[in-house]
């Protein structure tokens, strides 16, 4: 289905208001744009990768990278990393290359240490999808700024928005302030994204009502008209209920209630070994009626039509999909779980030792 809208780009996201508040409509605008930020952002690494989860990370990924940095060992690196390519975001794990999050080690490891013979391939895979969470993506302002456009006509007032792996909450809080849901939800797996979200709700609450305190006060009845940026009409009590409708949750997205969600919203570009498992869980848990969106891979699943799909660098950079619950007929099949994202493995060994031959040469 194509779009009419005209896509924003990265020089027409909409500004603050200069000077101060005279309004509450340039109260939601400071305070859309006191959200932005947070797409670079200092990770505790040692905190992050000595927690339970990834307690084995680095032992791993660096038994991985010195098989990738040793020309002796780069045959037998390829075959290692073949059977698990639609695990990997680009041609070889973010990891193990020089911007990874690995630690740096002596160019003699340890004699003890783990070796990638000594990893299997359970081991393996389930590091390459560690690996890809600890990538952190999100929308550009401009971006969400489509998305909301682009969503806003299948919305109705009132709802739950919900925010799969929510990351600093960005989303969360934008559509809290720009669109008419009654709650907002983010969940997120890892500490210490939650704990920055955290923070940035904090500060956003402080803004909101430092800048409403000084509004002149025939300004502040609660039941006055506010336009909201993407069209549609709300109260002051959008704003002054604020506190109340922005959640956030450190959480499994898998053990997250979206039982009341009007939308579920999913960055789900590094998700693409959990899309199967989570279109499974939305198609058992959500209401009908309810919409769903994700990025770069599509839901493969019967209880979910397709409304609308966004093309890579209209809506946004990567591809986006809008799809709404439907019922599904009883006894219907359900398709096979699905390779999302699985490049030819000759192409890709030829782009794997031109990389390797890049190191080598640097």
């Amino acid at each position: 289905m194509e779009s009419a809208i005209e896509w924003r780009r990265a020089d027409t996201a909409a500004a603050a208001p200069a000077g101060p508040c005279t309004s509450a409509g340039d109260v939601l605008a400071a305070l859309l744009d006191s959200v932005e930020g947070g797409e670079l952002h200092i990770r505790p690494l040692r905190a992050l990768l000595e927690s339970g989860r990834f307690a084995r990370f680095n032992e791993v990924g660096l038994a991985l990278r010195r098989a990738f940095r040793d020309p002796a060992q780069r045959d037998y690196f390829i075959a290692r990393m073949k059977p698990h390519l639609q695990l990997v975001i680009g041609v070889l794990p973010s990891g193990i290359q020089r911007h990874g999050m690995l630690p740096p080690e002596p160019s003699a490891p340890a004699p003890d240490a783990l070796r990638l013979e000594q990893v299997s391939d359970a081991e393996l895979r389930q590091w390459l999808v560690d690996d890809g969470s600890l990538i952190y993506g999100e929308f550009q302002r401009y971006e969400l700024a489509n998305y909301f456009d682009a969503i806003v006509p299948h919305l109705r007032p009132g709802g739950e928005m919900i925010d799969l792996g929510s990351g600093l909450g960005k989303v969360v809080m934008s559509a809290a302030l720009a669109l008419p849901f009654e709650r907002c939800t983010g969940v997120e797996l890892l500490g210490y994204r939650h704990a920055m979200a955290l923070e940035r709700r904090a500060r956003l609450l402080s803004l909101s009502q430092q800048l409403l305190a000084a509004l002149p006060g025939q300004a502040l009845q609660p039941e006055a008209p506010l336009a909201l940026p993407v069209g549609g009409a709300a109260t002051l009590r959008h704003l002054l209920e604020l506190d109340a409708r922005i959640e956030l949750r450190e959480q499994n997205m898998f053990e997250a209630d979206v039982s009341r969600a009007s939308l579920v919203f999913i960055y789900s570009t590094c998700f693409a070994p959990l899309m199967d498992a989570l279109a499974a869980k939305l198609a058992r848990e959500l209401p009908e009626g309810c919409l769903v969106s994700c990025t770069t891979f599509a839901l493969s699943h019967p209880a979910f039509r397709l409304l609308q799909h966004f093309p890579a660098n209209t809506l946004a950079w990567t591809g986006v999909f809008l799809y709404q619950r439907v019922a599904v007929p009883e006894g219907a099949a359900l398709p096979p779980p699905a390779a999302l994202y699985a490049p030819d493995p000759d192409e890709w060994e030829v782009r794997a030792r031109a990389e390797c031959a890049a190191y080598d040469a640097a």
